[in-house]
């Protein structure tokens, strides 16, 4: 009998130490390990978004004050020129006329500009000028249709705008006075800004794709950095999964020394009785310490395969109502009949974690109370729900009842014969077979343990 556990325990040993070390099989490290990835991306993406807004945001400002400044500048001249020879508040003389070279009226010819070259190349350049009353409304241009712009209802000082052709344009108004300081009118200068508008959506798209892929090299580059951040700490997390295994398997030699003891020499019956208990305490825990090192390595006992929920949730119920006749307990189920539900994983590991949930369940529900399981299925999923009207559990406790050796109430779970490994190896199993544990529950009304497991539709062989 030692020689067949010290062999078991080389092989299992030989098992364990073959995922030693090997980072992809952990999917605690690599939920982690991506986690910091994305967080790593998601702060870079949106710094560089945030510089991106800033930069956008100051050139625009700083554009228009420049093109600002330059169009009162270019306002100023014909300001000045105009100032002595503008008489009545919205009208242009005829002197007036002929000394503004290319002046354009509503559906008229416009005037020749002759050899004004540096008047030519500010149109040329996209600088558009205009006479308004004081109403707004637009009496002539310079170089083009007084209409080319919508009607303004409202003078403001600068602001842009599109004309009839869809180009953008940037206006800036300014006030004409006559000689008795009276207000003429306005002159509306302004200047394409077309260029920059494209040049601000290239920057647009520029922002677009390059901030996504930005973010796709930094996630690459945040889970490369990650995994080398989290090495050391992967390493002391396999030595310590190392050293639960290879604690287990050194408790298996001891254990069945001590029960060869027991059972070949004559010891007080009482005596006998109180180490039986307790080796098989030792029993339990060695083994579910093993299952547990497994499940967390990633190492799977048996080869996977379809199993029918339906009837594994009959065969729960089948194995532990004796339980709760003992217990006084009323343990019912409802399973459809209409469909069965199958799911991909390890039947045996699938019984034991409703074994654990379906028993705790059993054991704090007090005399009278009851016990039901459901199965049922949302959107592609099947959903099994163990709901008892038990002592429940305090809000305190909520967040710890997956760790491993927690106990509610350790004098409860002694009794009881608990390891508080149970509601651990439970949560292990159903994230080994890409399910969700959730738990609701309530002191002196019950708790509710639903397990959500990944369908798949069934083979025929």
């Amino acid at each position: 009998m030692n020689h067949e556990a010290a062999k078991d325990t080389k092989e299992e040993r030989k098992k364990i130490g073959k995922i030693q070390g090997w980072i992809p099989n952990n999917s605690l490290f690599n939920h982690s390990r991506f986690k910091l990835a994305i967080t790593y991306a998601g702060v870079m993406g949106s710094t560089l978004l945030l510089c991106g807004c800033i930069a956008h945001s100051v050139m625009v400002q700083a554009f228009t004050r420049t093109v600002d400044r330059e169009l009162e500048v270019f306002g100023k001249v014909f300001e000045d020129k105009l100032k002595a020879e503008l008489k009545i508040p919205g009208k242009l003389s005829i002197p007036t006329q002929k000394s503004l070279p290319g002046l354009c009226f509503k559906q008229q010819s416009c005037l020749p500009i002759k050899s004004e070259l540096d008047l030519l190349n500010l149109l040329a350049e996209g600088y558009y000028l205009r006479f308004l009353t004081v109403s707004g409304e637009a009496i002539a241009a310079i170089g083009n249709n007084p209409d080319e712009f919508p009607a303004n209802i409202h003078l403001n000082h600068s602001y842009d705008i599109k004309n009839r052709h869809g180009e953008l344009y940037h206006l800036h108004l300014m006030p004409l006075k006559i000689n008795n300081n009276q207000l003429w009118g306005y002159l509306q200068v302004g200047r394409t800004v077309q260029r920059l508008n494209d040049y601000m959506n290239s920057l647009h798209w520029l922002l677009g794709l390059g901030i996504p892929s930005s973010m796709i090299i930094i996630g690459g580059a945040g889970w490369w950095l990650a995994g080398l951040a989290m090495q050391p700490i992967e390493k002391s997390y396999q030595q310590l999964q190392q050293f639960t295994a290879d604690a287990a398997h050194e408790l298996r030699t001891p254990i069945t020394s001590l029960q060869t003891i027991i059972e070949t020499n004559s010891i007080n019956p009482e005596t006998q009785k109180a180490l039986k208990r307790q080796i098989k305490r030792l029993v339990t825990l060695t083994q579910d310490l093993l299952l547990l090192s497994r499940l967390e390595s990633g190492l799977q006992e048996a080869k996977l395969q379809q199993i029918c929920l339906n009837d594994l949730v009959a065969d729960v119920e089948e194995e532990l109502m004796p339980m709760a006749m003992n217990a006084q307990v009323l343990l019912s189920s409802h399973i459809p009949d209409q469909s069965d539900f199958y799911i991909h994983g390890n039947e045996s590991q699938i019984y034991r974690m409703l074994l654990n949930l379906v028993g705790n369940a059993i054991k704090y529900t007090p005399e009278s109370g009851e016990v039901k399981i459901s199965l049922m299925t949302n959107d592609h999923q099947g959903v099994i729900t163990i709901k008892d009207t038990g002592v429940g559990i305090p809000n305190s406790d909520l967040p710890h009842i997956f760790e491993r050796f927690y106990r509610v109430n350790a004098d409860r779970s002694r009794n009881t014969g608990g390891s508080g490994l149970g509601l651990a190896i439970t949560l292990a199993i159903v994230q080994t077979h890409k399910g969700k544990l959730e738990v609701q529950s309530h002191v002196n009304k019950g708790s509710t343990f639903t397990v959500i497991l990944p369908l798949v539709s069934k083979v025929n062989k």
